[in-house]
């Protein structure tokens, strides 16, 4: 195998903080990521032909196919003993699992999971922000199966994608529990430092490192103005003109911080909060037994004020 392919992967799950977690790794000295995050190399084969859904055309172009593609992602290696890829639908595809074990057998597997309510919520405005959802969120529901059916991209399954419990079962019967992290979001997001040093700690590297994890990324919303959002978040040529200015590390937070004051956040009915807990419900009693651990920072989820901002956030 080559040399430089990765140890570890952050597999998921979609809106449940990959992208944060991602970038936040990146920040120490001896983890490399690549700067492309959703390259799906593993998941590929469970592909249709191509993806219909509106905007998906992303998910067709972007993904990687080819094996020495794929490893010139990591062509950015210097002295980092760890190296990561980060793909959210990995955990969604079932043949995904024993393909990265093949491949790579001892490699180190880290699954971020979301209340899955507020998971299918946030995947719900990320596709109302950039321009891709046009139904209400109780309609885009009741069109879930259809446009499975259609090969929309698993962004679309706002419910299926939160039916963690054969998800994750399906890494630990193939890596085994000694290789695989499970972190939960809501106790991430209050308390990102501790959480970071298991992740840390999990991969073998030194824990007491400074990480800026101030700035959430990949946030979802519904845009205040859509011109000037695509505007912010698009290329275009007067982006190009004045991107020189800027050290890359200012330009991305300040084009972060610029999409992020430009979202609106979006509340849940509550009726429909309602009947997807209780959809939920059983498989979250699944997964705690699989976990082994209790899951009542979901069941028992009450809007505590520092939690107030997980509602309709993406990260």
């Amino acid at each position: 195998m080559h040399p430089l392919l990765p140890n570890f992967f952050i597999v998921g799950a979609a809106k449940s903080g990959t992208s944060s977690l991602d970038r936040y790794l990146s920040q120490h000295p001896d983890i490399y990521i690549p700067p492309k995050k959703e390259a799906h190399f593993f998941s590929i084969a469970d592909f249709p032909s191509q993806f219909e859904g509106p905007g998906d055309e992303g998910m067709n172009l972007y993904t990687v196919r080819n094996p020495s593609e794929y490893e010139q992602l990591f062509d950015g290696v210097r002295n980092e003993t760890s190296i990561g890829e980060s793909s959210v639908f990995y955990l969604y595809y079932p043949g995904t699992a024993k393909r990265i074990q093949r491949a790579i057998p001892n490699a180190k597997v880290i699954v971020i999971l979301r209340n899955p309510v507020d998971r299918a919520f946030s995947a719900y405005t990320h596709l109302i922000r950039d321009g891709r959802e046009t139904l209400s969120f109780e309609q885009s529901l009741a069109q879930e199966e259809k446009r499975k059916s259609m090969h929309f991209e698993p962004m679309w399954l706002y419910r299926e994608l939160g039916l963690y419990s054969t998800q994750v079962k399906r890494y630990l019967d193939v890596f085994g529990r000694e290789q695989v992290h499970v972190v939960i979001f809501e106790e991430f997001l209050k308390n990102p430092e501790e959480h970071l040093k298991g992740v840390l700690n999990f991969l073998g590297v030194k824990a007491d490192i400074e990480i800026d994890t101030s700035t959430e990324y990949n946030e979802s919303g519904q845009p205040k103005l859509r011109w000037m959002y695509d505007f912010i978040s698009k290329p275009n040529g007067l982006k190009e003109i004045i991107k020189p200015l800027f050290p890359p590390a200012m330009r991305e937070k300040l084009g972060i911080r610029a999409k992020s004051m430009m979202l609106t956040k979006m509340q849940m009915e509550t009726a429909t909060r309602a009947k997807l807990t209780n959809y939920f419900a059983g498989d979250i009693a699944r997964l705690e037994e699989i976990l082994e651990r209790s899951l009542s920072v979901w069941t028992n989820w009450n809007r505590e004020p520092d939690l107030a901002r997980v509602e309709g956030t993406s990260v």
